[in-house]
């Protein structure tokens, strides 16, 4: 599972604090969310990308990695102008064509540091280039400055696409060099995640910028496009290519300090499918969390629950992705009653109904107002029937701007269906109404960040998760302890849940808030038990009953634990905090349960997948050789998070 963990990230300053929440950005994108749409406040007002290709993110600069020089294309002394709306052109250099846009120009040894570097080429003029680089600074370099057209290759083919043994909506690419495959002890994505920029296809549809979803040689890759083609690639053998990764984009000049209030970017999460089953009932009994996969289309995926209703007919499956297949539906399911789903551990059947699948799909919007505020907005919706009130649906519209993001007032406002602010407010007229300290406050100067995202990039033997964690070191406070958000999938779920997942927003009294506003609490050590699972307040934010005709509600959730004595029926477990009759002792692991005491709104929605409690040990202790990290030290019980990776040693410091 390429997992990606950015440990001990050291912003630019003390009070930088949004420099780790645009990394945060970036591991998410490494993970496998999507890019949308985004706005970097520079420009006039109108100026926002929404063409979904990650070739465009606003919030991206540089990133080139194994990359060669292109023929003879070097020289000095190149002319840096002052950017427009992010991008500067760069003249005083020579040799460039058509097919030198979508790689990368490196400059070195000009006097602004913000001049250096791999800069992407979005346009050329022969003796001029384009680059986006919205930190710029107009200058007349020296001799001793050096300008190198960059690129991976130009010798790839598009070997197979589709069903063409490569998986359905994927492509393999040949005849590329350096790639790494992923490894697992430490964890290491490799290239899985980076994208693969290809240019001069013949057939148009293989041009463009796709995500490797599999490593499959040092110079093979299956990416991410549908719509490729190798039938008619006339240019195979001549493809140019360059690989970009997220982790080693820098961060914008364009977002730095003051800079960038107004700023958005809209990323598409994990999704679930809703696979209606009607009346019938299962053959055998399916295990929960088995792998699935239905006949005819071969579509896979993780099986969350099962819902019968032999009766009515609403039953359905609840999935989480694995592979495409080839039917006509969401991820390549088929519609109607050939399709059969059988699970690979159990061996049950159920008989799939003819009624049109539904894919529940998320989104995230990070809204910048300052280096210490923003607002964070989730949203799950009914792809089917809600889809106008995606953000990323929302972002085309004429009243969201390059400082007005999806979700404020501008244009039809904050969505109705499957959202809340998990940060900040939503409906703001403008970035500074109503903004939230990045980690709800209680984070003054900063140290190192933790950033913890798990896999979202589906496979034959893993689903999707994207569960993120941002823990934010704060030196100062005398627990060696973290500040922190974070959004996660649970497990332990009921069986119709179709969107298991909750975000951090802290309300000090229980079940107080509304869906459009989320507070700021006074919680520099915010990993522990009295933050997380507090005695008092609710704070964890979802939806119960999404994609249900009734009782379809935003919810407070509360955490609950066995350790404590308020939220749980158990006595406070003093003494009991290791395993008595184990060889040696050991740390109990105790689970936090995720759910609502709410009168008729009671709901256990599941436990954290990434977050348990212990109690004892220190801050920055890892466990099960490097796979899970403690954040705090505190007299209560504190939480151990994940993915970790298994090699760093962390700080906070």
């Amino acid at each position: 599972m390429p997992h990606v963990i950015l440990p001990n990230y050291t912003s630019n300053s003390t009070t930088e604090l949004f420099q780790s929440v645009w990394r945060l950005t970036r591991a998410m994108l490494a993970a496998g969310w999507k890019y949308k749409a985004s706005a970097d406040a520079t420009g006039a007002s109108g100026n926002k990308d929404t063409s979904g290709s990650p070739a465009n993110d606003k919030w991206a600069v540089g990133g080139g990695v194994n990359l060669t020089q292109v023929g003879a294309q070097t020289g000095t002394a190149p002319v840096v102008g002052a950017p427009a709306s992010g991008v500067s052109v760069v003249t005083g250099v020579s040799g460039f064509t058509a097919n030198s846009v979508g790689r990368f120009l490196r400059i070195t040894g000009a006097n602004n540091n913000a001049n250096n570097g791999f800069f992407k080429i979005v346009a050329q003029a022969g003796s001029s280039v384009s680059i986006f680089n919205p930190g710029a600074v107009a200058e007349t370099t020296t001799s001793l400055a050096t300008w190198t057209e960059m690129h991976g290759g130009g010798s790839a083919s598009i070997a197979t696409a589709g069903t063409a043994g490569a998986s359905p909506g994927r492509a393999i690419v040949t005849g590329l060099t350096g790639l790494v495959a992923p490894t697992s002890s430490p964890v290491n994505r490799g290239s899985v995640g980076d994208y693969l920029t290809i240019i001069n296809g013949a057939n148009g549809a293989n041009n463009g910028t796709f995500r490797i979803l599999r490593v499959i040689s040092t110079t093979s890759a299956e990416i991410d496009n549908p719509s490729a083609t190798s039938s008619g690639e006339t240019n195979n053998g001549s493809l140019i290519w360059a690989e970009t990764s997220p982790t080693t984009q820098v961060y914008p000049g364009s977002l730095q300090g003051a800079s960038g209030a107004g700023a958005w970017l809209v990323l598409e999460g994990p999704d679930t499918l809703k696979i209606p089953i009607g009346t019938n009932v299962p053959t055998g009994t399916f295990v929960r969390g088995e792998k699935v996969t239905q006949s005819v289309s071969g579509a896979t995926g993780t099986l969350l629950g099962i819902v019968t209703d032999p009766t009515t007919g609403l039953g359905f499956l609840t999935i989480s992705p694995r592979l495409n297949g080839t039917g006509g539906g969401v991820r390549g399911w088929t519609t109607g009653a050939t399709g059969t789903v059988t699970g690979a551990t159990s061996g049950a059947t159920v008989t799939t109904a003819n009624i049109t699948p539904v894919q529940y799909v998320r989104e995230l919007v990070f809204w910048k107002n300052a280096q210490a505020s923003g607002h964070i907005y989730a949203q799950c919706v009914d792809q089917n029937l809600e889809s106008a009130y995606r953000f990323s649906v929302i972002a085309l519209n004429a009243a969201i701007t390059n400082v007005l993001a999806p979700g404020s007032s501008a244009g039809p406002g904050f969505p109705l269906y499957g959202s809340y602010a998990m940060l900040g407010t939503g409906g703001s007229a403008a970035v500074g109404t109503g903004a939230v300290a990045w980690g709800h406050g209680g984070i003054t100067t900063i140290g190192n960040a933790h950033i913890m995202c798990a896999n979202c990039i589906p496979s034959d033997v893993d689903d999707v998760d994207g569960s993120w964690i941002w823990a934010m070191g704060t030196p100062t406070n005398a627990s060696s302890s973290y500040g922190g958000m974070f959004f996660q999938r649970l497990d332990d779920t009921e069986e119709g849940d179709l969107d298991p997942y909750v975000g951090f927003s802290p309300s000090t009294t229980a079940f107080d808030g509304v869906r459009t506003n989320s507070t700021a609490i006074s919680a520099p050590d915010f990993f522990q038990q009295t933050v997380v699972v507090p005695t008092t307040g609710s704070y964890l934010r979802g939806w119960r009953r999404r994609g249900f005709p009734t009782t379809d509600a935003f919810q407070q959730f509360a955490g609950m634990c066995l350790t404590n004595g308020t939220n749980s029926p158990s006595a406070v477990a003093t003494g009991i905090w290791r395993v008595q009759h184990a060889v040696q002792e050991v740390f109990i692991r105790e689970p936090v349960w995720i759910v609502s005491t709410q009168t008729n709104r009671r709901m256990r929605k599941g436990t954290l997948r990434w977050i348990f409690l212990t109690e004892g040990g220190v801050s920055n202790m890892t466990y099960q050789s490097g796979k899970w990290l403690q954040l705090s030290s505190n007299t209560n019980a504190c939480c151990i998070v994940g993915p970790w990776d298994g090699l760093t040693i962390p700080s906070n410091a």
